[in-house]
């Protein structure tokens, strides 16, 4: 008779997740319910309303929730039943339809030997029933409320609150919803391979799934809603109380659903730049943008093709909640009360990291606006700071840094860019019009310093990061479509194996290539003409002899290359066609003496003063006939 469509361990699997959800989901009411209470008691005003309507409708479409996931264990366990019954009565037919064939088969050869007895056996017993059992069908519909989180015409009302209870509510809602998404998760999958190999149930009206999934995205919102009006009272440091007309312009979602368009699968950097300037934001509009929720500014702030003005405003905004979020957590370190998410955790480790780079962001009066063009969400983070207008300048250089590089030493290399942004002014002959802006670009997790690794003499780092910076550079192409730059890249030690694979990516091109100190290029580059450069410069200070001796030359670039699996090639060398320039020191200008950027001593490969640092502006203000040799 066959078997009927139905797994029973796929039938327990969603019992199991079902029942683990909605234990889940009962298990919060305490601490939501808390974190509500707390948020409440200092806030007053229409949207003290809004946050306490909603805070019911969640409350009730999690019970809701809880019970439709309960119903369905109960009709999952009926439908076990039903279909172990059915399967039951269909082996027992079978069973007795050959019991039946049997006893015919001996009834026959009885007729042909009237000496042959009838066994027991073959005794006719009573047939089971032919009616199949019905299966049963199992109806879980789900489906929440939307939730109002505008002031609803609030005219010239007032609405006050404490912006520290705000972000409590928020971080617990996140919390709660990470746990409730794991279970969501589990539960989806169970139900999906449920009705794949349990066929024979009929299903109708089962929008649990996609209604739990939907109930996460109101309380997702629910937390942005609350940390936007947090930011508006941080911001005002008003008291307390603000004009409610103020808070509807900042949480406003006809902006959030403007940029978010931004992130649709597939867009390409030149895509995303036509669609931002359909949105008409300008610079005026950036400290609106930085009023968005985290999640939107997170994306928008690594987004190739947005400008680089809307970029900075994004970081800085996550930056500054990031620190914020992470010192928080760690003065709260020990209190039971205190509920945070993984990623607050992560930030605490990181915050020396997240210090650096916010240290890097302010130049101490300087010269050249400093813009966070990217802030990646990798513990430790990944981070780019320019430094000069990038929107605007008509020459772009990318410094990409060696081995050792972090963002915990953000502020070192922005100061090694800083001392190229001010070379470059010094060489740029005055009346040519021209602007410069440099990136200083940590964009990719760099190898370790032997002897902690010897992943430096391997190219998988500079392989992985030259993807990053090949893409970082498209995005200027398409950002900057309408008045392209002069583009160049200088690289550093392990940095320039890095921006070689970049600059030998399909679709990349710049002007020029500067290569200081470098750990080797790709052996899979033949020459300067395999790299999309118009020009390729190259430069390094004398070897120091004895090779340990410190302040005597460069003790380290050619031992990267010695040493290296895959990237052994000098780009000083003649044979490699790169046009090679000075570091050793001449007339007014100190040699350099170190392997590194900086030293103590000024004698680093971009420290001031330096025939290094020179021929750097030079190559990267497109002077190669003022290089000297």
């Amino acid at each position: 008779m066959g078997k009927i469509e139905f797994d029973a361990a796929a039938a327990s699997a969603v019992i199991r997740a079902a029942t683990s959800a909605e234990d889940e989901l009962r298990a919060q009411s305490g601490t939501r319910r808390s974190a509500v209470e707390e948020a409440a008691a200092d806030f007053a005003g229409v949207y003290a309303d809004r946050f306490t309507e909603s805070a019911s409708a969640e409350s009730a479409d999690r019970g809701k929730l809880a019970s439709v996931l309960n119903d369905l264990v109960g009709q999952i366990r009926e439908a076990e039943s039903a279909a172990q019954a059915e399967q039951e009565r269909l082996d027992a037919l079978e069973a007795w339809n050959d019991a039946e064939r049997e006893r015919q088969r001996v009834a026959a050869m009885s007729l042909l030997d009237t000496t042959t007895t009838l066994p027991p056996a073959a005794i006719r017993a009573p047939k089971p029933s032919e009616v199949a059992i019905r299966p049963p069908t199992i109806h879980a519909a789900f489906a929440p409320r939307e939730r109002t989180r505008s002031g609803g015409g609030t005219g010239n009302g007032r609405s006050s609150a404490d912006p520290a209870r705000l972000r409590e509510f928020s971080t617990v809602s996140r919390a709660k919803d990470a746990a409730a998404e794991g279970k969501a998760a589990t539960l989806a999958s169970a139900w999906e391979a449920f009705t794949v190999s349990c066929s024979w149930v009929q299903i109708d009206g089962c929008t649990f799934v996609t209604g739990f999934d939907r109930f996460l995205v109101e309380n997702r919102a629910d937390a942005a809603w609350i940390d936007r009006i947090a930011d508006a009272f941080e911001q005002a440091g008003s008291g307390g109380s603000l004009a409610n007309a103020r808070i509807d312009k900042v949480i406003d979602d006809e902006l959030v659903r403007g940029v978010q368009r931004l992130f649709a699968d597939g867009m390409s950097p030149t895509e995303v730049a036509a669609m931002w300037s359909d949105l008409g934001l300008t610079r005026e509009d950036a400290a609106e943008l930085a009023l968005l929720p985290t999640s939107v500014l997170t994306a928008l702030g690594n987004l190739e093709g947005a400008p680089y003005w809307a970029r900075g405003a994004a970081n800085v905004a996550v930056l500054d909640r990031r620190i914020a979020s992470a010192k928080q957590f760690l003065d709260d370190i020990g209190r039971p009360d205190r509920v945070y998410s993984a990623e607050a955790r992560e930030d605490a480790a990181d915050l020396s990291a997240l210090e650096s780079i916010k240290s890097s962001l302010n130049p101490n009066g300087r010269n050249g606006t400093r813009t966070l063009t990217m802030l990646s969400t990798d513990h430790p983070p990944l981070a780019a700071v320019s430094i000069g207008d990038l929107d605007e300048a008509t020459n772009v250089t990318w410094a990409v840094p060696g081995m050792g590089s972090s963002t915990g030493s953000m502020t070192d290399w922005t100061s090694a860019a800083q001392n190229v942004y001010g070379e470059q002014a010094k060489a740029t002959p005055s009346g040519r019009g021209s602007t410069n802006a440099i990136v200083a670009w940590m964009g990719y997790e760099a190898p370790p310093v032997p002897p902690a690794s010897f992943t430096v003499f391997g190219s998988n780092y500079a392989k992985a990061g030259g993807e990053k910076l090949a893409a970082s550079i498209k995005g200027l192409d398409a950002t900057r479509a309408g008045g392209m730059p002069t583009v160049n890249v200088l690289g550093h030690s392990y940095g320039t194996t890095t921006a070689s694979y970049a600059l030998t990516t399909e679709g990349v091109h710049v002007d020029s290539f500067t290569a200081i100190a470098s750990a080797g290029i790709p052996d899979s580059i033949h020459g300067a003409d395999d790299i999309h450069a118009d020009r390729v410069y190259a430069g390094q200070a004398e070897v120091a002899k004895p090779i340990i001796e410190h302040w005597g030359g460069d003790e380290w670039a050619a031992v990267g290359r010695g040493l290296s699996s895959d990237h052994h090639q000098d780009p000083t060398a003649p044979e490699f066609g790169a046009t090679s320039f000075g570091a050793d020191g001449a007339p007014g200008l100190k040699p350099v003496r170190d392997h590194g950027v900086h030293t103590w001593y000024g004698g680093g490969y971009l420290d001031k003063d330096t025939q290094s640092l020179q021929n750097v502006a030079y190559a990267t203000t497109g002077q190669p006939e003022r290089l000297t040799k």
